[in-house]
């Protein structure tokens, strides 16, 4: 089957990007008034990705970032991140990644890596590796150690990255899980979520 971005944009796809965006809003505010070292704000960029595809997960995570710019205009820049988990957690629903925990794991390792250096790109060259944000401790012990600003933030991003991945993916992943198979039947990449005694009547 020929799939793409219109292949993506189906209706019931187009439903789930609002509440993708409303979990990411929420985390993101949270984290930011309580000055967490971790983010909770993809919660919802996975949750999309995983059911409808690369290209809504991406743009769930970029809506994300627009919304949370509107209140701190640092959250803008950081949207190249959530549209580069959103497309390659996407992808990697599409190839069934999450189908056994071994693949999961490769699968967040590479995911992890990928937040972490598209957020280094952002924080060393839009805001010259300060942000304002909890993680920024982490990296004054880097550069405290004498490393370089670039390796300090890439550094921070993949410690902090890791527990951030394991954290949203997780939340919405046990989301998926509690999707009626009903619905989840009538999405693009949610029959891989749906229990096999499950999927004879949905």
């Amino acid at each position: 089957m020929k799939r793409g971005i219109r292949y993506d944009f189906g209706l019931q796809a187009l439903m789930l990007i609002p509440v993708g965006v409303s979990l990411n809003v929420v985390g993101y505010q949270l984290c930011t008034i309580l000055k967490l070292p971790v983010f909770i704000d993809q919660i919802g960029t996975y949750l999309v990705a995983l059911v409808a595809g690369p290209w809504v997960g991406l743009t769930t995570g970029l809506l994300g970032n627009v919304v949370n710019g509107m209140l701190n205009p640092v959250a803008i820049p950081y949207g190249l991140v959530s549209m580069s988990i959103g497309l390659f957690a996407g992808y990697f629903s599409r190839f069934k990644f999450f189908k056994n925990i071994f693949e999961t794991l490769i699968a967040c390792a590479a995911l992890t890596v990928i937040s972490a250096g598209s957020a280094a790109i952002v924080t060393v060259f839009m805001f010259g590796g300060i942000t304002g944000a909890g993680t920024d401790l982490v990296t004054a012990a880097f550069l405290a150690a004498g490393r370089q600003l670039w390796d300090s933030v890439f550094s921070t991003n993949i410690i902090t990255g890791s527990i951030n991945t394991i954290l949203n993916f997780a939340i919405s992943f046990l989301v998926v899980k509690k999707i009626p198979p009903r619905f989840l039947i009538k999405l693009n990449y949610g029959a891989p979520y749906i229990k096999k005694e499950a999927l004879k009547y949905a």
